[in-house]
């Protein structure tokens, strides 16, 4: 070894020394560590080191992981700010609030029909005026589309004789389609003349070129003019009949247009009193016969109807019968989403636990902690699907109730409707009639 070498050596030393300090790898990240320290640095320390967000499962550097959760992220659970209802995901917040939330406070959906109802409260409490009013919120209806009837007869007399939408549409078409044909064959004429018209000039143009000052050439000079000018006159008619023909296509085009928004506002106010009138519906349903042994044994009939509702959005819950864990104890009922709830909306049948208001509540330990076995049985081979969970103390579920019922639980048995096809090996709908069962009993 020379002389000369030992500062090269001495930089390649350095740069794989141990105890070399560099800056870390991350650009944004000004920190400088020992060699020996980096990999500590990057998995612990590193203000940008990459870190999955335990909602999402996104990759993002640990400085926006805080910003993320708290702003962003669409599965992180949320808290409603009027019921205060806990772990509802953030994209699920506004349906949640527009649609379900029983603390927030609502105006009547028939308000813009006529109902005279001012008074602002919870969606809860409104349900009483829903009730009250029934009869009057169908006579506004009437009313509306009675008046909505008069005001399109008024517009367009021409479609007074055609009984339904479908009927109107098919002749709104009819007349575009009318239109449009006539403007083909008109721009299919307009062509062939303005052909013809093109060919004349050029006509007369050779004329022109050829200095011709016969008789003859004045004769077919005047000729051809005589029939430009016969042909511009054509072609003006032409263009005139094209715009009127394209205003009544415009026209047209406009009145259907109308007709089909004045249409989806009857289709979603009715929808709307279908939807509340189903609502209406007793919660509790009326039974003869009630089980005090904290077992509920649910047959639901017309499976395939109750779906079907469920998908509709005309009625999409069901409650069970109530039962009891004794004679004098906890009142007690299911409740299942047809449809499924929340993540598992439209791919399963979302199945909760219930606590009702009973009549000896006073004398019952709050909150109620059992441990609750639900089960949908299978109808063939015995192989039931079952869910089991200890009651949590700490959620509002299992507390006493002050309304007719608490919030359900928050550990449903989600149900995967592709297990519930006939293709499934276990039967679960057998001639459109299921089976739930759940046991309520003390905690081991």
């Amino acid at each position: 070894m020379t002389v000369n070498n030992i500062p090269f050596l001495l930089q390649a030393h350095i740069n794989l020394c141990d105890h070399t300090v560099i800056i870390c790898v991350h650009t944004q990240c000004p920190t400088k560590v020992k060699r020996y320290l980096l990999a500590k640095h990057l998995e612990e320390e590193c203000l940008y080191r990459s870190v999955m967000c335990e909602n999402c499962q996104e990759t993002l550097p640990f400085a926006y992981i805080e910003k993320h959760i708290k702003e962003s992220c669409q599965v992180a659970p949320l808290t409603c700010q009027y019921c205060q209802l806990t772990n509802i995901p953030r994209k699920e917040m506004r349906k949640h609030q527009t649609e379900e939330c029983e603390e927030i406070v609502v105006e009547c959906d028939c308000k813009s029909i006529g109902c005279d109802y001012t008074k602002v409260s919870k969606r809860k409490e409104l349900r009483k005026h829903y009730k009250d009013a029934s009869r009057f919120h169908i006579q506004l209806l009437l009313r509306f589309i009675f008046e909505l009837q008069g005001e399109m007869q008024n517009r367009a007399p021409k479609f007074e004789n055609f009984a339904t939408k479908q009927l109107v549409l098919d002749e709104v078409n009819r007349v575009k389609d009318a239109i449009s044909a006539e403007i083909k064959t008109m721009e299919s004429k307009f062509s062939a003349m303005m052909a013809t018209v093109n060919g004349l000039i050029r006509r007369l143009e050779n004329v022109d070129s050829s200095g011709a000052s016969s008789s003859n050439g004045s004769g077919s000079n005047a000729e051809i003019r005589r029939i430009e000018m016969r042909m511009g006159k054509e072609i003006e008619k032409l263009q005139a009949k094209n715009n009127r023909l394209e205003t009544q296509l415009r026209e047209a085009m406009e009145a259907m247009e109308r007709y089909q928004n004045k249409i989806e506002q009857i289709d979603q106010s009715v929808a709307v009193i279908t939807a509340r009138f189903a609502d209406l519906e007793p919660r509790e349903p009326s039974q003869t016969k009630v089980n005090y042994n904290g077992v509920l044994l649910w047959k639901i009939e017309g499976y395939q109807r109750k779906r079907q509702d469920a998908i509709n959005g005309v009625k999409t819950t069901i409650f069970s019968p109530y039962f009891y864990t004794s004679e004098f104890g906890y009142k007690m009922c299911a409740k299942i989403y047809m449809n499924g709830y929340g993540f598992r909306k439209e791919s399963h049948l979302s199945l909760f636990f219930v606590v009702m208001k009973g009549d000896y509540d006073a004398l019952q330990t709050w909150p109620l902690q059992k441990k609750i076995t639900m089960m949908l049985l299978d109808q063939g081979n015995g192989d039931h699907m079952i869910h089991v969970f200890n009651s949590d103390p700490q959620s509002s579920s299992f507390r006493r109730p002050n309304s007719d019922m608490n919030e359900p639980s928050r550990w449903p048995l989600q149900i995967p409707l592709d297990g519930l096809t006939s293709r499934s090996p276990r039967q679960f709908v057998k001639d459109d009639v299921m089976f739930i069962k759940i046991i309520v009993e003390e905690l081991q």
